[in-house]
Parts: C-alpha cells; structure tokens; sequence
C-alpha cells in the first residue's frame, strides 16, 4: 500500500516538475511533446532521487513515531489500571476509615457509660459505707449505754 502510494506520489511529483519545467521555459508545443535538455533531465532525476530520499526518511521516521506512540499507549494503558487499582484501594481505605471511626465513637460511647456507671457505684459504695458506719456507731453507743446501765445496777 505504501508502495502504491510512494510510486504514485513520486510518479505525480515527476510529471508536475515536467511541466513546470516546460511552462517556465517555454519549450512546449502544441502537440504536447516534451522537449528537455540533458542537463534538465539530469536536474530533475537529481530531484526526484533527492524526493525519494526524503520521502524513504519520512517514512522511517513515520515508523518510529509510529513505535513510540505504541509505547506511551502501552504506558499510558498500564497508568490507566494502576490508576484504576489505587482509585478502589483508596475507596476500600476510606469505607474501612469510616467504619473504624464509626467503631471508635461506639466504644467511646460505651466507655463513657461504663465511667459513668463506676462513678454512680463509687457513690453508692460510699453512701452504704456511710450507712453502716453510722449503725455500728449507734450500735457501739447502744452497747456502752447497756454496758454502763449494766455497771450501774
């Protein structure tokens, strides 16, 4: 395909310069016979093997860019799924993050109503505590007025 096409464009290039040439110089006549000199003839072959030299370097440079534009698709496709993969880690890490926070508040929670139900029995400890020292106070003071009463008979 390639080939077809350089021939023609070669073929068109060829025929273009052969008609520049002879409109410029004016050596056409009216039977469309060409008439060129060797020196012109020369000319021309030296342009069109200069054409094809440049067109045969475009054509390799074509190549590369072709194979470097493959290879930055292939990067870019390989960024793309690396992307991708980080994008759901990250979605799992913030699902998780949000989970353990939501965890965290709970036992915070309960922490403070575990706190708060060992400060309500410290308080109830203290008032039995209170309760009984005053009986065995008032017991102590029934024992040393049944005693005393006891020494007075």
């Amino acid at each position: 395909m390639w080939r077809t096409k350089r021939g023609l464009f070669i073929t068109f290039l060829f025929a273009a310069s052969l008609f520049l040439c002879c409109v410029s110089v004016g050596s056409c006549s009216e039977s469309r016979t060409f008439e060129i000199s060797a020196t012109q003839l020369e000319a021309l072959q030296n342009h069109l093997n200069a054409l094809e030299a440049n067109n045969n370097e475009l054509l390799n440079l074509l190549g590369e860019s072709k194979l470097d534009l493959n290879e930055a698709s292939l990067s870019l496709n390989a960024s793309k799924k690396e992307l991708a993969t980080l994008k759901a880690q990250l979605a799992e890490l913030q699902a998780e993050t949000k989970r353990l926070s939501e965890s965290l508040r709970i036992a915070n929670d309960e922490l403070k109503r575990a706190s708060e139900s060992f400060k309500a029995s410290e308080k109830e400890r203290d008032r039995i505590e209170n309760r009984l020292r005053t009986q065995r106070n008032i017991w102590e003071a029934l024992f040393a007025v049944a005693v005393g009463v006891a020494v007075a008979k």
